[in-house]
Order: structure tokens, then sequence, then C-alpha cells
């Protein structure tokens, strides 16, 4: 009795709608008609809930991880699929992009939380030289501001790279703008879910890490020729040409960025005022620290040499006497 009285506490009240879209049902059917919503009998445990999670992320004829895997082996299937209207067979752009998303979202919470002091150390250990604290507090800083906006940088790259994959590709009719957008949204969340779960598994040896951390930008480089390559079907010489062309874009930005970093620092500095974007606030804080290590070596320079001076001259002065 006891058993069975467990087992109907067990039991969802059956209702003759379906739950999702409220289609009528019939008392044996499993799916509805309407929205292929499948019928729940029973209230969760932490053995369905277990089970779903298997089902809905490890099973091979899960959309997440057949999207996760044909990336790697056919990106034109999933991508080109997607720009011709497929919907079922992989998961759409924005899903797999919301995915990319979650686990940078956990990555930041683990690095914050237990392994920032090694990545800040690994990251800051080739410094050198008299400048090196202020080198390392400015890179500690810049690192903690990063994987604090991690999802941000995640979204802000997209339309970049498809603004300048456009231009690259110019001469190419085959894909609209909206469309190379759609193509880094796979492409840059496929290779960002990646680089995220390595990281990971690095993150708690420093060397490993420091390797990772120089091959990464490799990585992403040569996926995304990659993937381009398969989309475009480009010959040898023409994805070198195209890669060598968006090197050059990508190189123009960083330098443009890094001249109006620099100007609105100088401004800054020269102004006395202060800023709310924190990038600008940590360069700044490091122009000044640079100018107080140059003022007093300069000044130990300039005290060294008046008492050498005053030295010189009272040693002749004896000498004379």
């Amino acid at each position: 009795m006891g058993k069975v009285a467990k087992s109907k506490q067990q039991l969802l009240e059956v209702s003759d709608t379906c739950i999702n879209c409220n289609q009528p049902l019939a008392l044996d059917q499993r799916f509805c008609s309407n929205c292929g919503g499948k019928r729940i009998y029973n209230r969760i445990t932490w053995r369905n809930l277990f089970e779903d999670f298997v089902d809905r992320f490890l099973n091979i004829e899960n959309a997440f991880l057949r999207t996760f895997l044909a990336l790697f082996k056919k990106p034109e299937a999933v991508i080109g699929g997607y720009l011709k209207g497929m919907r079922k067979k992989y998961l759409p752009a924005f899903s797999y992009f919301a995915v990319a998303l979650t686990v940078a979202g956990v990555s930041a919470f683990v690095i914050k939380n237990w392994f920032m002091e090694d990545m800040i150390q690994a990251q800051t250990s080739f410094y050198t030289g008299t400048t090196a604290e202020m080198q390392k507090n400015f890179t500690s800083k810049f690192l903690k501001e990063l994987v604090e906006y991690q999802s941000v940088v995640y979204f802000a790259m997209i339309p970049i790279l498809a603004i300048f994959s456009r231009i690259v590709f110019w001469n190419y009719k085959k894909y609209n703008l909206v469309e190379h957008f759609v193509i880094y949204l796979y492409g840059y969340s496929h290779i960002a879910l990646i680089t995220t779960i390595i990281t990971l598994m690095t993150i708690w040896n420093q060397s490993l890490y420091k390797i990772f951390s120089f091959v990464s930008i490799f990585i992403l480089i040569g996926y995304m020729t990659f993937v381009l390559k398969r989309l475009f079907e480009l010959d040898a010489g023409n994805t070198i040409l195209k890669l060598g062309l968006f090197c050059l874009l990508i190189g123009l930005m960083f330098l443009v960025f890094f001249v109006f970093v620099v100007i609105l620092s100088v401004v800054a500095i020269k102004t006395g005022t202060d800023t709310d974007i924190e990038f600008l606030k940590l360069m700044k804080e490091q122009a000044e620290a640079q100018k107080a290590l140059k003022e007093s070596t300069q000044a130990v320079k300039d005290s060294i040499n008046g008492n050498t001076i005053k030295q010189t001259i009272q040693v002749i002065k004896d000498t004379l006497q």
C-alpha cells in the first residue's frame, strides 16, 4: 500500500489539453499534434531531471551536440543550411550563441572566485625592469575588467567581424551583411566555446595556461579561415589573400583604438579631469605612475651629480690650501 501511495504522489494530474498550447488531447495521446510537445505524466524527481539533462545535452540526436560536432567537420552544412532556411536539424544561430554566452558566464564566475590571481600571475610573469610593478598593476586591473565584461566583448566582436568580412569579400555576392553576421554568430560562438572550455581546463597550471593563451589567437584565426574557405569555396591562393586582408583590417582597428585611447588619456592627464571609463582610468594611473617614477629617478640623479660636484670643489679647495 505504501508503494502504491508513493507512486500516486509522483504522478501529475492528467489533463485533456496540451499544457504548452492548449490543444485538445486524447487520454492515450503522448505527443501534441499541434506543437509536438511531449505529455508529462510524472512529477520532477532527481532521476528524471538527470535523464532529461542527458537526453537534451548528451544524446547524439540532440540538436546542440549535432551542431557542435558538425561545426568541426562541415561548418558549411550548419551555417549554409541555416541561411537557406534549415531550422530543425541544427541549433539556430542565436541559440548556439546563447549557449556560448552561458559557458562564458560560468567561466567568468569560476575564474573570478578561484583562479583570478593565477591568471594575473601567468599574464604578468614576463614583466621585468623598473616599470614591472606598474605594468603588472595595469594588466591586473585590465584582466579583471575583461573577465567581468567577457560576455559583452563576445557580443561586440561579432558585428565588427561581420563588417570586416563583408569588406574582405566585397567581390563575392553570395552573402549579404546580415548573413555574414550569422556566419560569425556560429563561427565565433563555436571557437569561443572551445577556448573557454580549454581555458577552464588549463587555468590551474600556469605553464599550460601561458601556452594556450599564446596559441588561442591562432586557433581563432585558423578556424575562421577554415569556415570561410568552406563557405565561399576558396582555393589556396584566395584563402591566403582574404586572410591577409582580414588581418590588415583587424590590425588597423587595434591601431585606431590604441591611438584613440592614448589621445583620451593624454587629454585627461593634461586637463586633470576624471573619467568614468575604467580602461582610461587605468591608462591615466599608469601614465601618472611612470611620470612620478621618471621624476624621482631624475631627482636622484640630480642629487648624486650635485653632491659629486660639491665634493670635487671641496677636494680642490683642500689641495690649494
